[in-house]
């Protein structure tokens, strides 16, 4: 069987809307949907944003589930400028951020991953890379600070949940692949309170309309951002639905 494992709601949703996958079990203290995608069998999960929440979810699942794959996916942020909003990016190597001082950028290779030959570039809905994912402490708000990254490591997305799973994934010998799909583009600020916005991980609606009350130029930012989400979101849910069946497994 297969694990996917995404960070929010938000990216979750669209995946159980293609999914047949309403029988939902408590694992721990976390809660799985399980059911079918595609005609195969999976286990679903928000984990939460951040390493420490992968990192726990990612034992969970092993444990509970012994799957034949886990898939991290989610939104990310661009870091090249080949890629855009609403592409998709198939990790082939994760990278794990260390220390960014801006002189100096350090950082680990958590996993390579397998090739994945079997999953075509093409696709009719957005554009597919291949290429580096680099794992953050923090979501990386400043243009400068996406270009530099994408520069100095050579990552194509950043995220904040992927170089944990690979972490637990490669200490169980556990196949994994790596998906994101790109929400902010490498030259375009974020809303500089948007971690703020998160609760134990998950987006909380209350703190976001209080931040808008208090500074209404949020709204714009927001909603040119829930835009790329909710078309993210889609993307992402029609790849892995039209990607999992062709998934072979590879063993480490």
């Amino acid at each position: 069987m297969i694990a996917i494992l995404v960070a929010v709601n938000q990216e979750l949703n669209p995946i159980l809307r293609r999914a047949s996958a309403n029988h939902l079990v408590r694992q721990a203290h976390l809660d799985f949907y399980e059911g079918t995608l595609a005609g195969e069998p999976v286990a679903m999960l928000a984990l939460g944003a951040g390493k420490e929440c992968a990192r726990i979810a990612a034992e969970v699942t092993i444990r509970c589930y012994r799957p034949d794959l886990v898939i991290s996916a989610g939104f990310g942020g661009g870091l090249h400028p080949s890629v855009s909003d609403g592409d998709i990016v198939i990790g082939t190597e994760v990278l794990d951020l260390s220390q960014d001082s801006g002189a100096q950028v350090r950082w680990r290779s958590a996993l390579t991953l397998a090739p994945r030959d079997e999953l075509a570039m093409e696709n009719n809905n957005c554009k597919v890379h291949r290429g580096k994912i680099l794992t953050t402490d923090d979501i990386v708000i400043r243009a400068a600070t996406k270009q530099h990254l994408g520069r100095a490591t050579g990552a194509l997305a950043a995220d904040m949940e992927t170089s944990a799973v690979a972490t637990v994934c490669a200490a169980h010998g556990t196949d994994m692949l790596a998906l994101r799909c790109i929400t902010d583009n490498d030259h375009e600020d974020l809303p500089e309170d948007l971690d703020d916005f998160f609760v134990v991980g998950q987006l909380q609606l209350s703190r976001l309309l209080s931040a808008c009350n208090r500074h209404p130029r949020l709204i714009l930012d927001l909603a040119r951002l829930g835009h790329r989400a909710s078309i993210a979101g889609a993307n992402l849910a029609r790849f892995l639905e039209v990607s999992i069946p062709r998934l072979q497994p590879h063993h480490a």
